[in-house]
This record gives structure tokens, C-alpha cells and sequence, in this order.
């Protein structure tokens, strides 16, 4: 699809999503229900959003700006102990490589997330469909605007499946109110595979996390999956965050091991930590380390990050990066526009 297909396109999408809001606020008179961030309230059981990201990247092998993220949201209540989330989000809509004098369109979107949630009580819930994998911290803030910098650390893009197509038991402990868990599992390929990052058609784990003091908390997970090319691996993960004022400093860290068919075990291990300074509600100040030692690939990587994060509101961002990698080539600025709407 060419960008001047996909303005039409983009524009009749939009102008369903206005129609909806004029039948919603028709339905319930004046009212207005509409929250920046938490999407428009149609009723009880519907509500609608979505969210936005522009990026641009400059380094010597990148110049380029990108409609990284356009997505769709419907979520809502149809009963007091069932609620669900659809999302439907394309990935990478129009890219302009100056570099290379080119641009690239991508606006079918794909089921990023389809789920419901039933809720027995405090200690026993269930969600089934597709649902982001309950690990750590930085895997539960898949969009944009939610995270700390544009940019991902490779930890969380390249050793766990970040979706999981299965049901997930999940709640706090009856002899513990503060030990959350989660058993999750898989047992066939994803809903839609368009943007998942590991391909999978098994996936099982386990996840405990504690708020062990007002400021510290801690977690753990283990877990066992089987990609699509019969590469079987088990995982072992670990994460902190310390929380000491104005300072915020987080840890991740994960150590696979791999089994290709007729190939030797391999090992990959990779980690991340992170201090954040909120110099006042609306500008913070990021520093990062990530690390990856790759044996299957035999890719060894660091990365130094260091950012800065204006929100003029919570779901307005604003984040530039610079990002220093040991292989000097792949250097570069970040920068990114995103709205939660």
C-alpha cells in the first residue's frame, strides 16, 4: 500500500472511530466522557482509544523518521467479574529513509492484543486470548508513551516470548497479600504472529513478584518454550526496582538456554539497569546499561543510553536518546513524539 492509499484508508478509519464518539455522546446526552489517555467512555461496557508514536533515529548507518506505532483500543466491563481488551495496532505505518531515499507503508493493522479477564477473587483470576507475558517490568509497558526512553533494551525484545496465545491464572497469595503470581501457558501459535518477537507454538511459567518494602520491590520468573523451528529453550529471570525519592533504579535480568535439533546447548544472558531522575513531575533524566551475550547467534553487545523525558501530561511524551554501542558504527539520536489518546 502506497502512502496515498493509506491516507484514505487512515482517514475512513478515523472518521468511523468520530462517528462512534458522535453516537456515544448522542446516546448519553451532554456528557462528556471522553479522558485524555483513558479513551472515550461510550457505557459501562465499551470504551474506545488508542495511541501514536512518531520516531526519528540519526547515526551514521540511520536517518530516518518513522509512524512507528498506530493503534486501536476497546475495553470495558460486560459484567461485575468479566472485563476484556482488544487492541489492534500497526507497526512501522510509513517509514522515510533518508539514508537510503526511500519509504515504506504499513498500515494493515494486526491483533496485538485480544483478552478477557474473570475475576473470583483477590487470590484467583483468569485472563485467556492474547495477553502481553506478566515478566518483570518492561514488558508491561509495551506502548511508547508508557515507557521510560524510546528504545528497548535488547533483553526485552530478544529473550522471551513477549506474548503469550493461552490463559494465565494469576492473583495474590492467600498466605501472602503482598506475593503476587502468575501461571501462564501456550500450547499453540499466536493469534496473529505479524509483531511477535520469538515465534512460539508453546510456552509455559511461572512468576512471583513482592513489594518486600514500601520502596523495594522484587520478582522472579522461570519458564520453558518451544519456537516453531523446534528450537526449545528454559529461562531463569530476576528483577528489582528501588524506588528512593526522586531516584528510581531498576535491574532486569534473564539467562536462557537453548536447544537447536542436532546442535550443542548454547547459553544467552542478557540485563539491564537503569536509574531515573525526576527532576519534577514533568522532566526526568534516564541512564542505562544494557548488555547481551548471544551464544546461539554468537552476539555480544553493550549499550549505554542516556535520555531525557518531558511529559507535559502523562499521556503526552516527549523523549530524545543518545545511545552508544560497542560497535561504534551503530552510534545514534533518538528521538520520539507519542500520545496516549
Amino acid at each position: 500500500m502506497t502512502l496515498r492509499q493509506m491516507i484514505p484508508a487512515f482517514m475512513r478509519l478515523t472518521a468511523l472511530f468520530a462517528v462512534l464518539l458522535c453516537l456515544g455522546n448522542t446516546a448519553r446526552g451532554a456528557e462528556d466522557d471522553y479522558q485524555l489517555g483513558l479513551g472515550y467512555r461510550l457505557n459501562d461496557q465499551i470504551t474506545l482509544g488508542g495511541y501514536f508514536s512518531f520516531e526519528y533515529a540519526r547515526g551514521d548507518n540511520v536517518d530516518e523518521i518513522v509512524l512507528d506505532d498506530l493503534a486501536l483500543l476497546a475495553y470495558g466491563n460486560l459484567s461485575p467479574r468479566f472485563s476484556y481488551l482488544v487492541e489492534l495496532e500497526s507497526v512501522g505505518v510509513y517509514k522515510k529513509d533518508f539514508e537510503a531515499g526511500t519509504s515504506d507503508t504499513n498500515f494493515p493493522p494486526a491483533v496485538e492484543r485480544f483478552y478477557g479477564d474473570y475475576k473470583f477473587s483477590e487470590s484467583a483470576n483468569v485472563r485467556f486470548g492474547k495477553f502481553i507475558t506478566p515478566i518483570g517490568y518492561w514488558n508491561l509497558q509495551p506502548i511508547n508513551v508508557l515507557r521510560d526512553t524510546s528504545s528497548n533494551p535488547r533483553y526485552s525484545r530478544e529473550t522471551f516470548p513477549k506474548f503469550v496465545t493461552g490463559a494465565d491464572l494469576y492473583g495474590y497469595t492467600p498466605f501472602d497479600s503482598d506475593l503476587e503470581y502468575h501461571m501462564f501457558g501456550q500450547v499453540s501459535q499466536d493469534i496473529d504472529d505479524s509483531y511477535v518477537n520469538i515465534q512460539v507454538d508453546e510456552h509455559f511459567g511461572l512468576v512471583l513478584s513482592k513489594q518486600l518494602t514500601p520502596a523495594w520491590h522484587a520478582g522472579l520468573s522461570v519458564g520453558r518454550y518451544q519456537q516453531t523451528d523446534d528450537t526449545r529453550a528454559s529461562y531463569f529471570q530476576v528483577n528489582s526496582r528501588l524506588d528512593l525519592g526522586s531516584w528510581r533504579f531498576s535491574f532486569e535480568g534473564i539467562e536462557d538456554r537453548l536447544d537447536r535439533p542436532n546442535q550443542r546447548r548454547e547459553n544467552k544472558r542478557a540485563m539491564y539497569l537503569q536509574a531515573e531522575k525526576r527532576l519534577n513531575s514533568q522532566h526526568s533524566l534516564i541512564a542505562r546499561y544494557d548488555y547481551l551475550d548471544d551464544g546461539l547467534n554468537d552476539d555480544n553487545e553493550e549499550v549505554g543510553v542516556l535520555g531525557y523525558s518531558y511529559r507535559p501530561v502523562f499521556p503526552v511524551s516527549l523523549k530524545a536518546e543518545y545511545q552508544w554501542h560497542s560497535d561504534s558504527r551503530f552510534n545514534q539520536l533518538l528521538t520520539s513524539i507519542s500520545v496516549l489518546f
